[in-house]
């Protein structure tokens, strides 16, 4: 089936192919994937559980309209994107797990990573992603973790500024679209 693309697929998209439902229960499968600056965020056959993305993007989405002055924060003011990734990550980390190029770096108060990484399910768990709001724009910043994220990809800074309504409208077609439609996708198994 040909995926449809949610936004802009040079700056900020989601990838999407519906799926399934798993015979006799209420389990939805569908293929669902962030696209930042041209690059598809995790397998594009790897599947996920709809419901638990639907919620992760609404949660987003709910962060982007209500709150977003929770990802900003002036230490990230006149920092590189390597800074700001590592100051968002080092406020999760213990001590031992600092990375010491950054060590000129405050400790940030855990709420910073908690308003600012992103994770929305198995599809993104390759990656290491942050998103933080500059003016009226935001910034998504990742970094290539761990396989399925392509070799040449692993431990490599990427960012693409946006604007947010591009964001907010993108993810609420998404969304829109989803909820029309995944009811009725075949059963299978």
């Amino acid at each position: 089936m040909r995926a449809t693309y949610f936004g802009d697929k040079n700056r900020f998209a989601i990838r999407y192919i519906p799926g399934y439902k798993t015979k006799g229960s209420n389990y939805y499968y569908a293929f669902l994937h962030l696209v930042l600056s041209g690059q598809i965020i995790g397998d594009s056959n790897e599947s996920c559980f709809l419901l638990s993305w639907l919620a992760s993007m609404k949660e987003l989405l709910n962060r982007i309209q209500e709150r977003s002055e929770v990802m900003e924060s002036g230490e990230f003011r006149d920092r590189s994107d390597e800074e700001i990734f590592e100051l968002i990550w080092k406020a999760n980390q213990l001590e031992d797990e600092f990375d010491l190029t950054y060590d000129y770096l405050p400790i940030l108060d855990s709420s910073v990573w908690a308003a600012c990484h992103l994770s929305i399910d198995e599809t993104t768990d390759a990656w290491l992603i942050t998103v933080t709001k500059e003016k009226d724009d935001l910034k998504f910043i990742w970094k290539g973790w761990r396989d399925p994220c392509p070799e040449d990809r692993i431990d490599k800074i990427y960012s693409v500024r946006i604007e947010r309504e591009l964001v907010i409208k993108t993810i609420k077609n998404c969304i829109h679209q989803l909820e029309k439609e995944y009811k009725q996708y075949p059963e299978m198994g």
